[in-house]
């Protein structure tokens, strides 16, 4: 019976040590599962990395889609235009005036054209980072990419910088029309280049107009 007592002994502990996964036999399956999930996880990784630089690649080689295009086409036609009961030089000056007020960095500037193009004025920080990041969901989901395309994957990757990515493809700003209309009425048509989501560009709009207002408000003393 002793015997018999010591050998039982022995096996309930070889079983409940295989059972925890610290015994003999215990041990070789628990290992693999775990290399297995390793080697799946790492694979789970390089997928998303790789489905991560398609949708880089995809977005570099054409920022736009069909729908935003359509929805910037009948914003312009709504607010991109406006009248002013002034003379052409007043509202080409407030007009400078205004692009030098907001930042922005004028290109090419014709008077007898009525032409201006500058770089685009800056909104504020939370709101453009907020805005970048409703315009790669809009993206993502449109093109056929899962939500997880926009997450980090690992400690080495590195958020997609929609600005850096236009200011490789030749860079976003605004351009300024103005045609004389009468001895006291002008024209001016605004409009955003390189600026694709329509959501940034309603924004862009309401600030430059609303400075506009503001200048030529300011402007009148000189009429």
């Amino acid at each position: 019976m002793k015997t018999k007592t010591g050998l039982i002994v022995v096996a309930v502990a070889a079983i409940a040590s295989g059972c925890g996964g610290l015994g003999m036999f215990g041990t070789q399956p628990n290992t693999m599962d775990a290399m297995m999930a390793q080697q799946n996880a790492g694979n789970d990784m390089i997928n998303a990395m790789m489905a991560k630089q398609r949708f880089q690649q995809e977005m570099m080689k054409n920022p736009d889609l069909p729908a935003w295009h359509a929805q910037r086409e009948k914003m312009a036609l709504a607010v991109g235009d406006r009248v002013f009961d002034k003379g052409f030089d007043r509202v080409f000056d407030s007009m400078v005036t205004t692009l030098a007020t907001l930042g922005c960095r004028v290109n090419n500037m014709e008077r007898v054209s009525g032409y201006i193009t500058a770089s685009l004025p800056e909104l504020p920080p939370e709101q453009k980072e907020a805005l970048r990041k409703e315009a790669l969901a809009q993206y993502a989901q449109a093109k056929g990419y899962p939500p997880s395309v926009l997450q980090r994957q690992g400690p080495y990757d590195i958020d997609f910088d929609m600005g850096a990515m236009m200011e490789r493809n030749g860079g976003a700003g605004l351009t300024l029309s103005m045609v004389k209309q009468g001895a006291r009425q002008t024209k001016v048509k605004l409009r955003f280049d390189g600026a694709y989501y329509p959501r940034q560009v309603e924004e862009l709009y309401k600030k430059v107009w609303a400075e506009v207002d503001r200048q030529m408000f300011l402007d009148k003393a000189l009429d």
